[in-house]
């Protein structure tokens, strides 16, 4: 009896094991992946960022890149791709209007980019990335939502950062 329910627990065991590795299978085929997971190509081996004044944007392109397994340049002399940073801009505008008072408002961060391979011609026109974020204003809790808002502004940077990895992805091909 204590066989038969030994034999029967591990006919279960080996089924959740056999489905978990079914379905992962499943979603590597379909090109699944982790968000903020972007492989880079070859000419992104060697990178180097000029900024034209925009640091914070640069630094957070920098991890990224080196993240996805780019070597980051002092100078542009043997990069495989120059990054330039064309511009940073964030806005914020009414959304909803009640009375003479905002309810909502919508945050959009803007970058602009061009991409150069190593011999200076450029992978196409200058390329912008857009991410809009709506967040309610409450009148009664001002420093809450202006902290709220510097919050936002600061989550905004990353998906911006994937579309710009993803964009140069692109241009590669």
């Amino acid at each position: 009896m204590d066989s038969m329910l030994n034999t029967k627990v591990n006919i279960r065991q080996i089924r959740i094991i056999a489905i978990f590795f079914l379905t992962a299978m499943i979603i590597s085929a379909c090109g699944f992946q982790l968000r903020g997971n972007v492989v880079l190509p070859a000419l992104y081996e060697r990178v180097y960022i000029i900024d034209n004044g925009y640091s914070d944007v640069a630094r957070r392109l920098t991890n990224a890149l080196t993240n996805a397994g780019s070597k980051m340049l002092s100078s542009s002399e043997d990069a495989t791709a120059v990054l330039t940073l064309l511009s940073h801009n964030t806005q914020r505008r009414a959304l909803n209007v009640g009375g003479k008072q905002i309810r909502e408002y919508e945050l959009k961060l803007t970058i602009g980019f061009s991409v150069e391979d190593h011999k200076g011609v450029q992978l196409s026109q200058p390329q912008t990335v857009t991410v809009l974020r709506n967040f309610q204003n409450d009148p009664d809790n001002v420093l809450g939502k202006d902290n709220e808002e510097l919050i936002i502004r600061k989550e905004m940077m990353q998906p911006a950062i994937i579309q710009v990895l993803q964009r140069m992805k692109a241009l590669a091909h």
